[in-house]
């Protein structure tokens, strides 16, 4: 079998990136096919590298399926989580019942350590709700460009670090024990009418790269129904 040399820069494009065979079906087939090797010293059983190439691939997609699986199943917790929360809340009669729920119950159906709420005090009374203030409509929407959120952003995401723990204290103070938040913005016709904060001691329960659908889904729920409330 006459010896046939690889270009350079041919030979160092396999050796940087040996997929350029190992993924080659008819190349493979075309080496394992040819059994005339004149130095045994030197070879190499492709089939075996092949074979723990093809078990690594085989690996990494069990590993992406189980995280897929995982997915799936947090993603479907958390619709539950929402849509009974939704549900809840839309049965209370008054504005008082409501930030109750919100600031009491809330937590436990939602799985997170404690809410707050900020609102405004041009368009609701006093309350006497423990972790429920007012503020006036300047102080939330100030705020509200701060954290970046927008009538077309209505929910930020964000994890807390130690250093910055009373960032926020303008306008709340955080729990010690916070990792990661949600900021939900309250809307009435188009205006920025108050806050929810969603604090967890868990730094994975809330960061910036979540999808924020279903919160987004809540805070709409909450503005349209805690409207109609106050407008009986």
């Amino acid at each position: 079998m006459n010896k046939i040399e690889l270009v350079a820069e041919e030979r160092q494009k396999i050796i940087e990136n040996p997929d350029l065979i190992l993924l080659d079906r008819e190349l493979l087939l075309a080496l394992l096919k040819n059994s005339d090797f004149p130095d045994e010293e030197n070879l190499i059983d492709i089939r075996n590298i092949f074979l723990k190439r093809l078990g690594d691939k085989v690996e990494k997609l069990k590993t992406t399926n189980s995280k897929i699986i995982q997915y799936a199943y947090e993603n479907q917790l958390g619709i539950k989580k929402i849509h009974k929360c939704c549900l809840e809340a839309i049965a209370t009669k008054d504005v008082d019942t409501l930030l109750k729920f919100l600031c009491l119950k809330a937590t436990e159906i939602l799985g997170v350590d404690v809410i707050k709420i900020v609102l405004s005090n041009n368009t609701f009374s006093g309350h006497n709700i423990e972790n429920c203030i007012l503020k006036s409509d300047k102080e939330i929407m100030t705020f509200s460009q701060k954290v970046g959120i927008t009538k077309e952003k209505t929910v930020r995401l964000k994890n807390v670090v130690d250093g910055k723990k009373r960032e926020d204290k303008e306008i709340i103070t955080k729990e010690e024990s916070t990792k990661s938040e949600a900021i939900i913005s309250l809307f009435f016709n188009n205006n920025f009418k108050g806050l929810v904060f969603l604090e967890s001691a868990d730094k994975s329960t809330f960061s910036v790269d979540q999808s924020t659908d279903y919160l987004d889904f809540f805070a709409q729920v909450i503005s349209k129904h805690m409207e109609s409330l106050l407008l009986k």
